[in-house]
């Protein structure tokens, strides 16, 4: 239960690496109980995340990070979180609407089937929005702190209708407080959830 809590962040790596060691040694069936995310991720063959006392999802640690079931799961599981911005469903002809706020506008094939109502949450974690021109970008975001780590850089920003937005960029990107960017989002990676925080089939256009 929590075993490495009380260690600093370098020998809470060791030990991680110590635990794998020891568990493929023994062969035998370890439960490990964590609130650290990376170590659920790297030690886990199967992870159940439980909220409330109740399991919210089981799996393997790429199927929960790839396929939360609910805000919950996609919030807790990833570092940094998922980006979650909430959204209004416009409806347009021939079966075709668009998720927006702001001036962010997300095309998806409507069915009313995974789209009742006209609010939603649209989840996309750090590193699935991409920096690029104006030309192709979903929206233009101002700069508010950058974060440097040497081999990878956070970039945390804001727009009309959404406070924070968190892009990651491997490497060193320079950029300065206040500056404007231009993002897209890549759909494959975007996720949908409803007004009860359920994820849905999103049938975000490509």
């Amino acid at each position: 239960d929590e075993p490495l809590s009380n260690l600093d962040a370098e020998l809470r790596v060791v030990m991680r690496k110590e635990l794998l060691a020891l568990h493929e040694k023994i062969g035998g069936t370890m439960v490990y109980v964590t609130h650290d995310q990376v170590e659920a991720m790297t030690l886990a063959d199967q992870i159940v995340v439980l909220n409330n006392g109740n399991v919210a999802q089981t799996g393997t640690p790429l199927d929960i990070y790839n396929n939360p079931n609910d805000i919950f799961v996609a919030g807790f599981i990833g570092s940094p979180r998922m980006n979650f911005i909430d959204v209004k469903l416009s409806q347009q002809p021939k079966n075709h609407s668009f998720l927006n706020v702001g001036l962010l506008n997300i095309e998806v094939i409507n069915s009313q089937d995974d789209l009742n109502g006209d609010s939603f949450t649209l989840g996309v974690r750090p590193e699935n929005i991409l920096i690029t021109n104006k030309e192709t970008a979903d929206i233009t975001v101002k700069v508010e702190l950058t974060e440097q780590l040497g081999s990878e850089t956070y970039l945390y920003c804001k727009t009309e209708g959404i406070p924070l937005l968190t892009i990651h960029q491997s490497g060193q990107y320079v950029v300065s407080r206040g500056e404007l960017i231009h993002l897209s989002f890549d759909r494959k990676f975007i996720h949908l959830f409803n007004v009860d925080g359920k994820v849905i089939s999103s049938r975000i256009k490509q």
